[in-house]
């Protein structure tokens, strides 16, 4: 966004959290960027606004805007289908409309009587590969099988080594088979812990080529969330993990209303990547699920392009920008 001209005055990295315990850490950084936000609105006529995803910011944010007259759309607005469901009130009470990413949430807000629009998912002109690997960039072998930890810090230091350990496992049987690691920096190696160092040996890192890899891919192991739509799109079949704070996933279990977490199979309503959560979460039980993939390849790629097609068509960026405007005018 930088690079397209806009003016950040507070950095999203920083106060993007995993879970429900992991906001207590970043409560100095949340509050300030609120601070930076009500100052800027004191010293410049806003328009309107867009808020992004980050509900827990976001709807603290709403408030205030709409005080000032303001007139507020919400891109990404939370999942209060899976959880969260009061928030549904300040959805109604805040926001001019909300602008879905997926099919399905624009006919549950539908049945809450709140104004939403699915115009196509925006990862569709987001997500393509830059260009194609070189011969020896990567490691030769089949199949190749990437694993995406996640961006975040909690994320890599629960993920990575478990993912890794499996991979080895997945290679005892498949010897031919090579490994790939997407991270988006280098200083995320500092968060693997000491024991997980030497498996890095197994597999190839590469900074910022999420899509690369997983076109190249024949497989993956990948954190649940949007990693998990990017893979979906790229058609490369997949197991999920996801693993919380224990704190974190007790509050979950109590306060979420689905029974999957993956979105690939809630688009569908069908189950075609394996999904594994906290103790789940461990080497045997991902090499043994990656296997079962790895056998129904092809018919997991094939209902890949089905979920691909529910999403939509490109352009939904400009869609968006017009229908909030024919609004607001």
């Amino acid at each position: 966004m930088e690079e397209s001209g806009v003016k950040i005055i507070y950095p999203c990295e920083k106060i993007s959290v995993v879970g429900f315990s992991e906001v207590v850490s970043k409560i100095s950084n949340l509050r300030e960027a609120r601070k930076q936000i009500f100052s800027l609105t004191k010293k410049n006529k806003i328009d309107l606004a867009v808020t992004v995803d980050s509900p827990g910011f976001n709807l603290s944010i709403a408030r205030l805007l709409v005080k000032k007259d303001i007139p507020v759309f919400y891109l990404i607005p939370p999942q209060v289908w899976a959880w969260g469901k009061w928030r549904i009130k300040s959805l109604s009470k805040y926001f001019k409309g909300l602008f879905v990413i997926y099919p399905f949430e624009k006919r549950f807000f539908d049945r809450e009587g709140i104004k939403s629009f699915f115009l196509g998912n925006t990862l569709i002109e987001i997500v393509k590969p830059e260009k194609k690997f070189k011969t020896n960039d990567i490691p030769s072998g089949n199949p190749l099988v990437a694993i995406l930890p996640g961006s975040r810090t909690a994320e890599i230091k629960r993920l990575l080594t478990p993912s890794l350990k499996a991979f080895k496992i997945f290679k005892e049987k498949h010897p031919s088979s090579r490994a790939v690691i997407a991270l988006r920096k280098k200083k995320d190696l500092s968060l693997i812990p000491g024991n997980g160092i030497k498996l890095l040996n197994d597999a190839k890192i590469f900074y910022g080529r999420t899509y690369d890899i997983l076109k190249a891919a024949d497989l993956a192991i990948v954190s649940s969330g949007t990693a998990t739509v990017e893979a979906g799109i790229l058609q490369t079949p997949m197991v999920i993990v996801y693993k919380l704070s224990y704190i974190s996933w007790i509050i979950s279990k109590i306060l979420v209303r689905v029974k999957q977490f993956g979105l690939v199979n809630i688009i569908l309503s069908e189950e075609i990547a394996p999904e594994l959560i906290q103790k789940e979460v461990n080497p045997g039980r991902i090499a043994n699920e990656l296997g079962k993939i790895y056998e129904n390849r092809e018919k997991i790629a094939d209902r890949l392009k089905k979920f691909k097609q529910l999403l939509g068509t490109k352009g939904a960026y400009d869609r968006i920008a017009e229908k909030i405007l024919s609004i607001v005018h």
